[in-house]
């Protein structure tokens, strides 16, 4: 296991390595101290740390989970569907993607998704894990009904292929147990969602679809001492104290891409885990999954942005920010690093990473939409700016605001000019309209998010327009499947810096198949339609810029949407080799070219910022240097803060770290 560090001002990066050792907060945090994050972070902290030691903890939980997999087995039941979203299917869903195992994940309320659980005869070798910390979630509840449903039609009784996993006491609990399902996973309620991979909602799931939980865990558990000592090797204040400094920089960014195939799906994970932690009170770090390091975006990033490597770091450049971590590591280790690194960052920068403020009000907007009629709702709805093909164009317009006064999270500098290219104009083309999102060359803040409200397994060509407007852009793009980014990213949406606009796409409800929820007096079509609704509104509302595509068709409505997209041309490079290399067929190395790059330096073997050189437009590379360390970093005067360490709420004065949530001798209890 090995940590690899590259920062322009090595002395920065030490200094707040150095303070979080002094501070002791990794030992603070894995004793549970709640004040780490100040105190008014600190009554929610003390009901959230019960992730730091759940790898001492879960011998019992995977003792049931092998028991209840042989159990299925001998049943005939061996496909098992998860149904929960965000931290209740992310985790589980990594974990089986490194073990090879065939985990169904419904994280999606698209009827074609839905209908899928009823396709073919693999009903009859189902089960469904039902996962929802609080018992509530719409998605989640929407979906194990529907399951019921389809098997209750095929002849099958539903409780004994359902399984929980929950909070005691929620109304999941209560309904499973009452109805007797096949079994109740009632998890720790002082574990927070998106820190609960290594709890049930990780390891129930994925260990019945064949996963080797026992492996994920001992791999957290090799890491663990490491993790929770005051020492500047520890891999997490690494990270952590990494991602403060840049973040004090300007560098505001993660790019990640697995460059370990058994941690593909990590990048996934991270997503949710970085953005719902550290996005809001109008800061934070904007996580972004690439491909692969070739991916636009990732290497070619600009220089407000950092690269994470999942993975031993390869690659032909050093990042154009110069700020790029590496972390070579087994899964079960990843995940606990890369937690505590998240909340260390929080504490670096000053928000609470256990609370989600703005999240809730996209749900009340959804929820509002389904209690209304559909033909008011239709009434409602904005008339199409254009409409091109099979793709009906809606620019959202924002709540009125009064003169002189700005819309929630927009500033004095925005302006009419910097509405999109079509909002308003019948007469723009959907190639125009979506030009007309792109992050400016000159705010490197800024980024645009892709909301697909479509079947990730049905319409997965959309999956590409990640890579294609990075391409075309030149600037840093985003892309969620609706509505599994609500419990992800989401957060940051709305809650982290305002320098966003989105993309939405959802289908025409009249172009699928109709699911109704059963005993909900909607169906799923309508409860997808309200979701990408209900956010894209709120989002309008406080500013920011929104454009919702409705397909008429799925599949010629992709196609139509990427082709207008490919015909736009391809940004500029941001680097001079790659000018030189896009004009030359084939390449030729010249006296421009960069140097070759086999790991990410560590941070005293890159050079230190030459403030004279801030206002070049491209770092400069030493070709005499062979491992090609950054000689120079360009950093606009948006970016150019302070060097000092940065402050946080954190005391230094507390002599001892409170023990503030007493921990239980089990995670999970099984009923």
């Amino acid at each position: 296991m090995t940590t690899d560090i590259g920062f322009p001002a090595p002395d920065v990066f030490e200094a707040e390595l150095t303070r979080m050792v002094d501070l002791r907060l990794a030992s603070r945090i894995a004793q549970r101290d709640a004040t780490v994050w100040g105190p008014e972070a600190a009554e929610l902290a003390a009901t959230r740390l019960g992730w730091t030691d759940l790898h001492t903890r879960a011998a019992g939980l995977i003792e049931q989970i092998d028991t209840l997999r042989a159990e299925l087995a001998e049943d005939g039941v061996d496909r098992i569907i998860l149904a929960g979203m965000g931290g209740s299917s992310l985790g589980a869903e990594v974990i089986a993607r490194a073990h090879d195992a065939d985990l169904v994940v419904l994280d999606s309320t698209d009827p074609l998704a839905i209908s899928a659980l009823s396709d073919g005869g693999d009903l009859e070798r189902s089960a469904m894990v039902v996962a929802t910390k609080s018992g509530t979630t719409i998605e989640t509840v929407c979906a194990a009904s529907a399951f019921a449903q389809a098997l209750l039609a095929a002849g099958i009784e539903p409780r004994g292929r359902l399984i929980a996993v929950t909070d005691p006491d929620t109304p999941m609990a209560e309904q499973a147990l009452e109805e007797g399902w096949r079994r109740v996973f009632l998890t720790d309620p002082s574990v927070g969602g998106r820190y609960s991979a290594l709890a049930a909602f990780g390891l129930v799931p994925a260990g019945l679809a064949g996963a080797d939980v026992q492996q994920v865990v001992d791999e957290a558990a090799a890491v663990a001492d490491a993790v929770r000592t005051d020492d500047p090797d520890n891999p997490a204040l690494r990270i952590g104290a990494l991602l403060t400094a840049a973040h004090a920089r300007g560098v505001r960014t993660l790019a990640m891409a697995a460059t370990d195939d058994s941690l593909a799906g990590l990048p996934g994970w991270l997503e949710q885990l970085i953005a719902e932690s550290s996005g809001k009170d109008g800061v934070g770090m904007l996580p972004v999954a690439c491909g692969s390091v070739e991916a636009p975006g990732f290497e070619d990033a600009h220089a407000a942005t950092a690269l994470g490597y999942l993975g031993p770091a390869i690659g032909t450049h050093q990042p154009i920010s110069g700020v790029a971590v590496s972390y070579e590591a087994p899964l079960g280790s990843q995940l606990l690093v890369w937690e505590t690194a998240t909340a260390l960052l929080c504490a670096g920068i000053g928000v609470d990473p256990f609370n989600q403020p703005d999240v809730e009000d996209a749900k009340e907007r959804a929820r509002a939409l389904l209690q209304s009629d559909a033909s008011a709702q239709d009434d409602d709805e904005a008339a199409p700016t254009l409409v091109d093909g099979p793709v009906i164009v809606r620019a959202l317009e924002s709540a009125p605001v009064s003169a002189g006064e700005d819309a929630p999270g927009r500033t004095a500098t925005d302006s009419d000019a910097d509405e999109p290219a079509g909002a308003g104009d019948a007469g723009q083309s959907l190639a125009s309209t979506v030009a007309g999102l792109f992050p400016s060359p000159d705010d490197e803040d800024g980024y645009l998010a892709v909301q697909a409200f479509l079947s990730a397994e049905h319409d997965e060509a959309a999956a590409s327009l990640r890579e294609l407007l990075a391409r075309k852009s030149g600037g840093t793009v985003t892309f969620g499947w609706g509505p599994r980014y609500l419990h992800s990213t989401g957060q940051f949406h709305k809650g982290g810096r305002p320098d966003g606009t989105f993309l939405f796409i959802s289908a025409d409800p009249d172009s699928g198949p109709t699911v109704d929820v059963p005993e909900a007096g909607f169906d799923f079509a309508r409860l997808q339609t309200a979701q990408a609704d209900g956010d894209a509104q709120v989002l309008a509302d406080l500013g920011r810029r929104v454009v919702h595509l409705t397909l008429t068709d799925r599949q010629a409505g992709v196609a139509h949407l990427l082709a207008a997209i490919e015909s736009l041309p391809d940004a500029a490079p941001r680097r001079p080799e790659d000018e030189v290399a896009a004009a030359e067929e084939p390449s030729e190395a010249g006296d421009e070219g960069a140097d070759p790059v086999d790991t990410v330096d560590a941070a005293d073997d890159v050079d230190a910022v030459d403030e004279a050189d801030a206002a070049d437009e491209a770092d400069a590379i030493d070709e005499a240097d062979p491992v090609g360390e950054v000689d120079s970093i360009a950093e606009p005067d948006a970016h150019a803060e302070s060097d000092a360490p940065v402050e946080s709420e954190v005391s230094a004065e507390t002599d001892e770290a409170a023990d503030t949530v007493t921990g239980t001798d089990t995670d999970e209890r099984a009923r």
